[in-house]
């Protein structure tokens, strides 16, 4: 299932959380772990009198994998474990190189920080994060702290995987993944659905005008309770919640605890007609109080 990681990393906070999670799952499952840093430059011959993006790259190498090595400390994963590599590129366009890596080396999950620097001072999911969920050929797993907070990363910790459900079959996807994830981390796994009114999925099969609120919710209950139940003999334990409202606030709520990680796809049932990153998705990946891992696509074993 995970035999691959790519850990884009640029050691602020949230990047040393994410490494948190990143060597959790080398440990559960023996995968290779890579560290990356893209080293933005202006592309040229020159940059700002400097030499060229060739020259310095060895020394820029050196420091990297000195700072990995620091960061790996607290763990007891060995910097020079067999399952560890070192990857710093030098490019003016640092997602696209985070995702070409990703696709020459068949990395099955990125692994990175939504809240970083780039450049002085930049918001790292605004512009490098979110590009790369936006193209990533595999899963990307965030983890965020907030902008105070300058203390050393919390231990990685998954006591519940939280699933949004929308019906589609990249929901249903995502789902099976979780499934494996729960397995993976012995936790429970909640499926949720927001009933967002008076906008009606296919699922429920009917006109808004014929049922009521009460209705429509028990329908849905019913449906997502089957989804469960496709999954619930490889997972510990398998609730579902189903809630009226503002889908981003709501699925906010049912996954706010730091040990909650949310599972969810990035497009859904509106297909082409919304961004490839969703509004909903957008929102639970900005603002969850634990990790997220999205895709647009998951893969089945």
């Amino acid at each position: 299932m995970i035999d691959n990681i790519l850990f884009a990393c640029d050691f602020s906070p949230s990047s040393n959380q994410a490494l948190a999670h990143a060597v959790d799952l080398v440990e559960r499952t023996g995968a290779t772990l890579h560290f990356m840093h893209v080293h933005e430059v202006s592309m040229g011959p020159f940059v700002g009198g400097e030499p060229s993006p060739e020259a310095g790259v060895s020394r820029i190498q050196q420091r990297f994998e000195n700072r990995c090595r620091d960061a790996l400390s607290p763990y007891s994963l060995a910097p020079n474990d067999e399952h560890l590599s070192y990857v710093v590129e030098r490019s003016g366009t640092v997602a696209p190189t985070i995702v070409q890596f990703a696709e020459e080396h068949e990395v099955d999950l990125i692994v990175m920080g939504t809240h970083g620097r780039r450049g002085v001072k930049r918001v790292f999911f605004g512009s490098v994060a979110e590009e790369v969920l936006r193209t990533a050929p595999c899963p990307v797993f965030t983890a965020r702290t907030e902008a105070n907070d300058e203390h050393a990363s919390k231990p990685a910790s998954v006591h519940r995987l939280v699933v949004p459900i929308d019906f589609s079959e990249v929901s249903r996807s995502a789902l099976r993944y979780a499934a494996r994830l729960a397995a993976l981390y012995d936790a429970p796994l909640t499926l949720a659905h927001v009933v967002e009114l008076p906008k009606i999925p296919t699922v429920y099969e009917v006109e808004f005008s014929e049922l009521s609120a009460d209705e429509i919710e028990a329908k849905v209950q019913s449906e997502l309770e089957k989804w469960g139940h496709a999954i619930e003999r490889d997972v510990p334990e398998v609730s579902t919640v189903v809630e009226a409202g503002d889908p981003v606030p709501t699925l906010l709520d049912l996954a706010a605890a730091p040990e909650d990680l949310v599972v969810m796809a990035t497009q859904g049932l509106s297909g082409l007609k919304r961004r490839v990153l969703g509004s909903v998705a957008e929102g639970v990946l900005r603002r969850a109080t634990g990790p997220v891992i999205s895709g647009r696509t998951f893969p089945e074993s």
